[in-house]
């Protein structure tokens, strides 16, 4: 498919999806390593199918597109595999209720089990060939395997789903962590890269300094919600009910699909870790500040 092509480095390009590669679109990275063909990431713009092998960040839908019908090699981290395997199980780690929304969304992203699905750990490098690498870079709390990748010799790290967006970090997933993702977040500004690609949003940033204020700015959405959560809770809130729909992950207005099941999960998450931190106490009258 004809697709508007963004050249980061020697090697790499950002093959760049419709309106910037807005969701349910977005932006994956082609490399050219000698002879061969790697792409970071499908998308609904483009046909997985061409390269000689796949790389994923993550296991959602909108960054696995036709991984199923690929007939050579498709890696993802060990800790997201089980729903690039399984329907039931990318259901189950995504948190929502059963229903005919599923339907839909394996048709519009062309979702079918990978049957030869490899692997890695937080460790792996891929030797891409003709002195090019892919390094893992390991960036959990959206989903527990989500990953970058730093490619070199052409110094571009690919951010996936730290994707630097005015909305902030997302980590509604059964398995998702908000403590992880407050790491990631600090491991993201102590790499030093040439280009900074996102799957999402900015696209790509080549100054360092934008890249760390854009990545501080993301950070600090996530210091907005446990405040707005803590908010509430002083105003009388105690279930966590109240708080979906009261402006902790969305803004008042159009709300998109499973927005109420997301905001619930992002709660949940950041009421827990107020508990742990003593700052909010848990009884059966629900949720209050200590």
């Amino acid at each position: 498919m004809n697709s508007e092509r963004r050249r980061l480095g020697p090697n790499v390009e950002q093959i760049v999806g419709p309106q910037g590669g807005r969701y349910p679109d977005g932006n994956p990275l082609e490399i050219r390593a000698g002879e061969s063909v790697v792409l970071l990431d499908s998308a609904i713009h483009l046909d997985p199918t061409a390269a000689d092998l796949l790389l994923l960040s993550h296991f959602h839908e909108d960054h696995v597109v036709g991984a199923g019908r690929r007939p050579g090699p498709t890696a993802i981290h060990h800790n997201d595999a089980e729903p690039m395997r399984d329907w039931e199980s990318f259901v189950l780690e995504m948190g929502f209720a059963r229903g005919d929304w599923e339907t839909g969304l394996r048709e519009a992203f062309d979702w079918s089990p990978v049957s030869n699905l490899e692997t890695f750990a937080d460790d792996a490098v891929f030797d891409l060939g003709a002195g090019v690498t892919a390094t893992v870079v390991p960036m959990p709390g959206h989903t527990a395997g989500h990953c970058g990748f730093l490619i070199e010799p052409d110094g571009v790290l690919f951010l996936a789903d730290v994707d630097l967006s005015s909305f902030g970090p997302l980590y509604s997933d059964r398995n998702a962590s908000l403590a992880d993702m407050r790491r990631t977040v600090e491991t993201c500004a102590q790499i030093e890269a040439n280009t900074y690609a996102t799957f999402h949003h900015k696209g790509t940033i080549f100054d360092r300094e934008e890249f760390l204020d854009a990545l501080t700015h993301y950070g600090s959405m996530m210091d907005a919600r446990e405040s707005r959560v803590l908010d509430l809770l002083g105003a009388g809130v105690t279930e966590v009910d109240e708080l979906v729909g009261s402006g902790v992950l969305y803004r008042p207005g159009t709300r998109p699909m499973f927005a109420d099941d997301m905001e619930r999960a992002v709660c949940v998450k950041h009421l827990d870790d107020l508990v742990q931190r003593g700052l909010v106490v848990a009884d059966e009258a629900g949720f209050r500040l200590s």
